[in-house]
């Protein structure tokens, strides 16, 4: 079947709720979704009947840790619900876990930065295992998350750590002889249309064979930072009982045109962020043995390689393309709860090459639970611990804690060792949960933000503490409700003094009235505030971002395989921004139609 796909919208809503029906925090899908990814990350609903001799050993997966959290609050999204949610983007995921702060200059190609308690550069990715490191010189080791795909994926994994916050990526793959298309077309605001679509296969000797590709455009004559890009991905493999070898390459080709700062101030900068055309590559050879999702002893090698380039016309003086290899081999094992790995993971660049060795132990039991992660030399050289906790004394209240500490090892990042705690008590009764905590950081410094602007300088950052307060859970029949806030004791440079997200949301796949499940419904109403920020300026001086809250609504239908949806982001027209000087989009309002089809 052809394949061409479209793109879901803005945010990705994230409800938390503890009712059948509800959307939990990140969310599985809910029931205006299709049944969850079996091994392998097919997805088929309940009335698709598969032969036994059609389903193959599943390809590899990377190991997917995760740190205790608060029942019912759990950060992972499977294949559907990535697209359920309106992500077009990681940062559009993202945004949406506690604690992240993302910044945006403008539209879905517009440059972004993202930190983890108002610290930039402490989110980090991996991508199957191998770790997606900031090649772009002029993101000042800050990485634009938004420029790796996520609609390939068959995973997202959020790991909240106390120092630092890990995002762990499955890339899609396919379990069963019927081939497995997926069509997606999208269209609405700025001029946005997207396509994107999949083939999958597995044949009957265990091979698989796999491929899809985005296209997307916008056109935003006020700001600029438009442009257009495409993105294709591929995967061959073979997988037989334990043992499974696969190759992936996948590639971000975009053309952004310039972007406009201060467009409302009377005298605009037409050409505040340069025009940008180049891209972005990937590609791994994997090998393992055993699976981390399953019990028992596995072994994974991989082989990968990662390239950024301008193809355009660069800016005077600025070379921003760079390339690295990376050698990943990890084992580990579970049983009884406990679950154990161990990481070496060399890195090739500019002909230096680094070894980064780490650790992670969990342990999960009736009523508590414990993960602990340690590594030496890091991306940046810097040594680095987290140690997670919960425990349940009684079943109605749970206490979650964290502590981290992160120590540069390399002279010229130099800096002090940074310390970072996370402690809360959650109280749940009635299907209805309250929670409420303190994070304290010490003295660090954070970079700046010269993907922006190169005038975004670094800044010390004083010690800080905040007060995080969520609530949330059934209101009646399927509807729930979600609150969640964070407050620091005071203003910081890169960092809003208050942040807060709260969603009304209804789901309901009609069970009742509609016995083969063939109708669903999930809709949201969702409010955003985010107060003012200062950003220091090299040189001397600041600039400041106001206060602003956002609403935003989202609509999923599902017929049969087909969902029909629409998201609408600033629906009130807001004027704000985000990056002091770049005027975020108003009246956002995407829809268009997902489509999966088997044989």
């Amino acid at each position: 079947m052809a394949v061409v796909a479209g793109a879901l919208a803005l945010r990705a809503t994230i409800a938390s709720g503890q009712a059948a029906g509800a959307v939990p925090l990140p969310p599985t899908p809910p029931a205006s979704v299709p049944a969850a990814p079996r091994a392998g990350g097919d997805t088929l609903t309940a009335a698709d009947s598969i032969a036994r001799d059609t389903v193959r050993a599943p390809l590899a997966v990377a190991h997917r840790p995760l740190t205790p959290e608060r029942r019912g609050a759990r950060y992972v999204w499977d294949r559907q619900s990535i697209f359920a949610n309106g992500a077009v983007t990681l940062t559009d995921l993202l945004a949406d876990v506690p604690g992240v702060t993302v910044a945006n200059a403008g539209f879905i190609q517009a440059p972004t930065a993202t930190s983890w308690y108002g610290d930039a550069g402490q989110v980090r990715v991996f991508l199957d295992g191998v770790e997606l490191d900031a090649l772009d010189r002029r993101t000042g080791g800050v990485a634009d998350l938004a420029t790796i795909p996520i609609w390939y994926l068959e995973e997202v994994a959020v790991e909240r750590g106390a120092a630092e916050l890990r995002v762990h990526l499955r890339s899609w793959r396919v379990r069963y002889t019927v081939p497995s298309t997926r069509t997606d077309i999208l269209t609405g605001a700025e001029n946005t249309n997207l396509y994107r679509g999949f083939y999958g296969k597995r044949l009957r000797n265990g091979g698989a064979v796999q491929f899809g590709a985005q296209q997307s455009s916008t056109t935003s004559l006020r700001t600029g930072g438009d442009g257009d890009a495409l993105s294709p991905f591929g995967r061959i493999g073979w997988a037989s009982g334990r043992l499974s070898v696969d190759a992936m390459a996948s590639k971000f080709g975009r053309t952004r045109s310039a972007m406009a700062r201060d467009v409302l101030a009377g005298a605009p900068v037409q050409d505040a962020i340069p025009r940008f055309e180049g891209d972005d590559a990937y590609a791994h050879l994997r090998a393992t043995w055993g699976s981390p999702d399953t019990v028992g002893v596995w072994v994974q090698a991989i082989a990968s390689a990662q390239r950024h380039r301008e193809t355009g016309d660069s800016t005077p003086g600025a070379d921003t393309a760079g390339s690295q290899s990376q050698f990943v081999l990890t084992a580990g094992g579970n049983r009884w709860g406990i679950d154990l790995a161990g990481t070496a993971r060399v890195r090739v660049r500019d002909a230096e090459s680094r070894l980064a060795t780490a650790v992670r132990a969990s342990w999960t039991g009736q009523w508590a639970a414990l993960a602990a992660f340690a590594e030496t030399g890091g991306p940046d050289s810097t040594d680095r611990l987290d140690v997670v906790g919960s425990l349940t004394p009684i079943r109605w209240v749970q206490l979650q804690t964290a502590f981290g500490l992160r120590r540069p090892t390399d002279d010229s990042i130099g800096g002090s060792t940074v310390s970072m705690g996370r402690a809360a008590v959650t109280v749940n009764a009635f299907g209805r949960w309250l929670s409420a905590g303190a994070v304290h950081r010490t003295a660090t410094t954070t970079p700046g933000w010269v993907v922006f602007d190169p005038r975004f300088a670094a800044a010390t950052l004083e010690p800080a503490t905040g007060l995080e307060v969520s609530l949330g859970g059934a209101l009646w029949g399927p509807f729930t409700f979600a609150w969640r806030g964070l407050r620091w004791q005071e203003a910081g440079a890169y960092r809003p003094q208050v942040e807060s997200r709260g969603e009304v949301r209804v789901a309901s796949d009609f069970r009742r009235q509609i016995k083969r499940g063939t109708f669903g419904l999930s809709a949201a109403a969702i409010h955003e505030y985010r107060g003012g920020m200062t950003i220091p300026l090299t040189g001397g001086g600041v600039r400041e971002t106001q206060g602003a809250a956002v609403f935003g609504t989202v609509l999923d239908m599902r017929l049969g395989s087909a969902h029909i949806f629409w998201h609408n982001r600033n629906a009130i027209g807001k004027v704000y921004e985000t990056v002091p000087g770049f005027l975020m989009p108003r009246l956002i309002q995407l829809y268009g139609v997902r489509w999966d089809f088997w044989n």
